[in-house]
């Protein structure tokens, strides 16, 4: 008899570990009221010019509804959308707008009935990324926009990822050259949607070391891959961030920002070359349904 169980079994059962904590954490969302928001790597003035504030907005997995306090969104109709009651609860308490219990995998809302689409820091945190984004999709009005950004897990050779704090050297070696390998093979082969899995449920039973390190990273999310996805589906591409973008808001060494000047007027010529435009491309990314 075999003790160990089939990968998408055992992918179930992590799947609801997840879901459970999300339903039950109470001070994870807190620990994010309280950080400071001028940390954001990409500032919400970017983003603010390409959606209507006074349209109908879906932030999926929005948690607390921290977006409508960063946005300063006071028109329109802004919807949060998560599992998480403590996030809905604080929401809620700060008025800040409807706040939806649901999974992010079935949206309780009709089709093509939302003018913008949010999703901040949170794909990461998805067990299966293409059913939300077919769900982003389903629900956004043809001419509406979707807004992602996240952590740039295409920069995989970063030292300071949060998500590798806790892990043993040997761990984070394998994951590194296991994601550029398939980089390799999503830029010269036949695409395929595939984030690399990253569970780490034993951090769920450590909140501080869960919350301190935001080690709970279930997928590492690739630029390249997510905006491969929606040109797949046909979607628009309105806005791709780059190296100069995140050059301003992001403090580094002298030899790093040197590189970034050096690079900027590249950027263009970069974004189009094969492989090298994985390590370019940033979050945020903006798409468009056609109408």
């Amino acid at each position: 008899m075999s003790f160990i169980l089939p990968d998408l079994k055992r992918m179930t059962m992590r799947k609801r570990q997840i879901e459970k904590y999300y339903q039950q954490v109470e001070n994870y969302h807190q620990t994010i009221e309280d950080s400071p928001h001028e940390s954001f790597i990409v500032p919400p003035e970017l983003l603010l010019q390409f959606f209507d504030p006074e349209g109908t907005i879906v932030d999926v997995a929005g948690g607390s509804g921290i977006n409508r306090q960063i946005f300063h969104l006071q028109g329109g109709t802004y919807i949060s959308v998560d599992l998480s009651l403590r996030g809905l609860r604080i929401a809620q308490e700060g008025h800040r707008g409807m706040q939806l219990q649901a999974s992010v995998e079935s949206l309780p809302i009709r089709n093509g009935s939302v003018d913008t689409v949010l999703c901040s820091w949170s794909l990461e945190h998805m067990t299966d990324p293409e059913i939300v984004f077919d769900e982003m999709v389903r629900i956004v009005k043809p001419g509406g926009r979707i807004l992602l950004w996240g952590p740039n897990w295409d920069n995989i050779f970063r030292k300071d990822f949060p998500q590798f704090v806790h892990k043993p050297p040997e761990y984070v070696w394998w994951v590194r050259w296991k994601i550029f390998f398939r980089m390799i093979k999503n830029e010269f082969l036949p695409f395929h949607y595939n984030p690399y899995i990253n569970f780490d449920v034993a951090a769920l039973a450590d909140p501080n070391r869960y919350i301190s390190g935001d080690t709970d990273a279930v997928h590492c999310v690739l630029c390249q891959e997510t905006y491969k996805w929606f040109i797949q589906k046909g979607m628009f591409i309105v806005h791709l961030s780059d190296l100069s973008e995140m050059g301003k808001h992001v403090h580094n060494g002298i030899v790093i920002r040197t590189l970034r000047i050096i690079l900027k007027p590249l950027l263009p010529v970069l974004r189009r070359v094969p492989f090298v435009r994985w390590f370019v491309i940033r979050f945020p990314i903006v798409v468009e349904k056609p109408r």
